[in-house]
């Protein structure tokens, strides 16, 4: 009896080990990281009903959904989301500090990927200088290649170059984006010298110009959809001039008419290609299909594109969504056939969201307006003119300013000087349209912050931001010509902007709900706790416990 006893036991207790095996000690083949450009997490809320049962409802209903998460940093905008997202930490660590960034030494901007040694390839070579040479932490795929000794597949989709390289880091496999104009997908010599074939096969398809064969028309019956203005409204920037912003569209029509193939970027076919060519990587490159993890990074950018002309609350934004839902299906049903139920892992996320159009919240009667800022840059050049002749008591040269641009000041090197930022600083703060704005001193020294300073905190980096930082008000924007009264943007640090949605999803992941505040930067921790790997080397967030099975 005893032995019989003492043998259950064992056998109990090999059992308990056996289940309670660490969920690192059997990673998943695939980590498929998704990135939504522009989606806020209301949308899931907003939309629920008319989604279909295999792609956020499932991502939802089987994993784990973050609903309180956020950006802990501004400026909210592509370059800098994509790289926290895919680094664990924020620009002041990881350097892409905006999508465009004034360079002092040349006083010209340069752009997030932009790499002049380097040329495109599938297309003219000085189509595409582009590389993630300016990123300086290192991403998921970065250590999943360290992880494997370099067996790992980690490749990039989007349309847009910055939301495929950046995710790749520097020494993934390979990026690629669509040069719009062709309709094709290309990359960089900083990956390879020429095309794989199954990329060359997938552009012989000319699916960009199947797919604007036609007319753009809702998915379902009108009275579905969420609608908050009508489908012709006045906040919204029609797809091409000459036409109404409202649906049906002849897409057909608008390409001949000279919109060209470009066009495919701002209807829910540009979320389609994406997921054509993701596919066709999966395939071409056998990802997810033995021992060694891979990565695929996927970026949906027409959500982006199209929400910038037509704001939060349009139709044709709905029903972009509703068809994106079907190609998460589609994906997702795919991988169950060629990777195997339960054997990857899903996190979907979104670099930023967006405002509503700030005309439509002031015929709301609501807080909101537009800025001019080449008046405010006229009045804070005059500013600083008289500061300077007020601390050093004579009257400099012309050029005070070298510019304003993305809610940030860059003084001249004359005037670069601590107590001429103070004072410069304290003229913003007496703008009724800016909220709170800080000298570069204030973010390097100034001890405990406040939240709009921390994030701004968060967001600088002295060798690559300006010498004062300013915030607008909620609701409020820079006025362009294509934006007085039309149309939305992103780059502040309100919720609308910071909250985003996180979904895990697959294997090592428990399902439920996470409503306690988390951040962007969670996500490389979580994800690195399944896989059973290093930390990215300038990682500040932390692992989400709830999720990890």
């Amino acid at each position: 009896m005893i032995r019989s006893t003492s043998i259950a036991c064992l056998a109990f207790s090999a059992s308990v080990a056996s289940a309670q095996q660490p969920t690192w000690q059997h990673p998943p083949k695939l980590v498929v990281g998704i990135v939504v450009d522009q989606m806020r997490t209301d949308y899931i809320y907003r939309y629920w009903d008319n989604f279909g049962e295999g792609g956020f409802k499932r991502l939802i209903g089987e994993g784990s959904f973050l609903r309180d998460a956020h950006y802990n940093y501004m400026p909210t905008v592509t370059g800098p989301g994509h790289a926290s997202i895919y680094t664990g930490t924020t620009p002041s660590h990881h350097g892409i500090v905006a999508n465009d960034r004034y360079d002092r030494a040349t006083r010209k901007t340069i752009y997030c990927t932009q790499d002049m040694s380097q040329q495109a390839v599938g297309t003219l070579p000085d189509n595409a200088h582009r590389s993630p040479v300016q990123l300086l932490s290192t991403t998921l795929a970065d250590e999943l290649e360290r992880r494997t000794e370099r067996r790992s597949k980690t490749i990039g989709v989007a349309l847009k170059d910055r939301s495929s390289i950046l995710p790749i880091g520097r020494t993934g496999d390979a990026a690629y984006w669509m040069y719009g104009s062709e309709g094709n997908f290309i990359t960089s010599t900083w990956y390879m010298k020429s095309l794989p074939q199954w990329v060359i096969d997938f552009n012989n398809k000319k699916l960009a110009e199947q797919y604007l064969a036609q007319t753009w028309s809702l998915t379902l019956p009108v009275e579905r959809y969420h609608q908050v203005l009508p489908d012709n409204n006045p906040y919204e920037i029609p797809l091409y001039r000459g036409i109404p912003a409202s649906l049906p569209i002849n897409l057909d029509s608008l390409r001949k008419a000279g919109a060209g193939l470009d066009l495919l970027s701002y209807t829910p076919w540009g979320n389609t290609i994406t997921t054509d060519m993701a596919l066709a990587a999966l395939k071409g490159e056998q990802m997810g299909t033995d021992a060694i993890t891979d990565l695929l990074a996927i970026s949906y950018s027409s959500t982006d594109i199209l929400g910038h002309r037509v704001g939060p609350r349009a139709l044709e934004l709905e029903d972009m969504y509703i068809r994106l839902d079907r190609e998460l299906k589609r994906l997702l049903d795919e991988l169950d056939k060629s990777v195997g139920a339960g054997q990857y892992t899903v996190f979907l996320t979104a670099d930023h969201g967006a405002a509503d159009v700030p005309q439509y919240l002031k015929d709301m009667k609501g807080s909101g307006g537009y800025v001019d800022v080449k008046k405010l840059e006229e009045d804070l050049e005059w500013e600083t003119h008289r500061i300077m002749d007020m601390v050093f008591g004579n009257r400099p040269g012309p050029a005070m300013l070298d510019t304003v641009m993305e809610s940030q000041v860059f003084l001249s090197d004359s005037a670069r000087d601590q107590a001429v930022g103070y004072h410069v600083t304290e003229f913003l703060r007496q703008r009724s349209e800016v909220a709170a704005a800080y000298s570069a001193y204030d973010l390097m020294n100034g001890g405990t912050a406040n939240e709009l300073m921390e994030l701004m905190r968060n967001g600088f980096m002295p060798q690559r931001s300006g010498d004062i930082l300013f915030v607008m008000r909620p609701g409020y924007f820079e006025l362009d010509e294509w934006s007085n009264g039309h149309g939305t943007t992103h780059g502040s640090p309100w919720n609308y902007d910071t909250h985003v949605p996180i979904l895990f999803f697959g294997a090592g992941v428990q399902h439920g709900e996470v409503l306690r505040r988390t951040h962007i930067t969670d996500i490389v921790p979580t994800i690195s706790a399944i896989l059973g790997m290093s930390l990215t080397d300038a990682c500040t967030g932390r692992t989400v416990v709830e999720v990890v099975k």
